[in-house]
């Protein structure tokens, strides 16, 4: 008879201000994990105060793990998947909320799968700390589209085959960024076998400190950005590559250097150089506006990017 027994692994780093929500998000579950497993990344604050009172309140299920060396996220996901006794894992950040229905839910949909999937892609909203939010909601779209064109959820969203990131060996430790993205990529050139859930099932809550976003946009877009071209390589060398899944990453691309030329201008010029210039420009796309279209097809993307930041009284990077 096939089951789907789905573990939670929270990775924690000072997260005192807000553990407590999470944890309850996911004790509070309509269809209970059978098992909550933390994994405290050399906290400084009381986070692990935190934690060890829940213990006490559901001892058969939470447990808590120290990493013996500092990890990071990727790192401290991993300790935990070692211990998975479920053979689905929710990865469930330590900022992030669980609605009561997500875990019934999506297990649904996997038995409704025979449990072949391997990524189910949760929707999501996202809440910034002015107060605004931001609801994400998925298509059913081609997985590879959705990977270029970041649309694959969030870490807190998605559900993976346990079976499948043991055959990986989890996360890629070294990624600052893109983890999810680098993992799910990993996961599909084995063949992963994808899902999309249009409900939306959880949020995510934007922190003050230690966002790469905030602290290192730098390095981020670049990480963005090499992911993507290693996702088109992969995709040209396997005879992969359609024209659409080509025109989705010449315009992710196009945008993405964009947003990079205002950090560093000299390495957004070398990712345009090298795999757009002379393709079609994208049309009809945020950010892109009638005059910046004007602007580049007369004088090129950098004339472009530096009238465009020079408007917002923003001044380029050269690196």
């Amino acid at each position: 008879m096939l089951t789907v027994e789905i573990s939670v692994v929270i990775p924690c780093f000072n997260v005192s201000s807000y553990i407590e929500e999470c944890l309850q998000s996911a004790i509070n579950q309509t269809l209970l994990p059978v098992e909550i497993i933390c994994v405290d990344d050399h906290s400084t604050d009381n986070t692990r105060e935190v934690i060890e009172d829940f213990m006490k309140r559901y001892p058969q299920l939470i447990t808590l793990q120290s990493n013996k060396f500092k990890k990071g996220a990727p790192g401290s996901r991993n300790t935990g998947l070692v211990l998975c006794k479920g053979n689905y894992v929710q990865f469930l950040d330590a900022d992030d909320i669980l609605f009561p229905e997500k875990l019934s839910h999506q297990a649904s949909m996997i038995l409704a799968n025979e449990c072949k999937t391997d990524i189910l892609v949760g929707s999501f909203s996202k809440k910034y700390l002015d107060g605004t939010e931001r609801i994400y909601l998925n298509e059913t779209i081609d997985p590879w589209i959705a990977l270029i064109d970041n649309k694959m959820g969030v870490t807190s969203a998605n559900i993976f085959k346990k079976s499948k990131l043991d055959e990986l060996g989890g996360w890629e430790l070294d990624m600052k960024s893109s983890q999810e993205y680098d993992l799910m990529f990993r996961m599909m050139k084995k063949n992963a076998v994808v899902q999309f859930d249009q409900v939306l099932l959880n949020y995510n809550r934007e922190r003050e400190t230690g966002s790469i976003t905030k602290t290192n946009p730098r390095e981020k877009w670049k990480r963005y950005i090499d992911l993507r071209i290693l996702i088109y390589k992969h995709l040209e060398s396997t005879a992969q590559l359609t024209t659409k899944r080509e025109q989705t990453f010449a315009n992710n691309l196009f945008n993405a250097a964009r947003s990079l030329y205002k950090y560093d201008a000299a390495a957004s010029l070398f990712y345009y150089k090298q795999f757009l210039k002379g393709r079609r420009l994208p049309q009809n796309e945020q950010p892109i506006n009638s005059a910046y279209i004007l602007i580049y097809n007369l004088f090129g993307f950098k004339v472009a990017q530096e009238i465009s930041l020079f408007i917002n009284g923003v001044r380029s990077k050269e690196t």
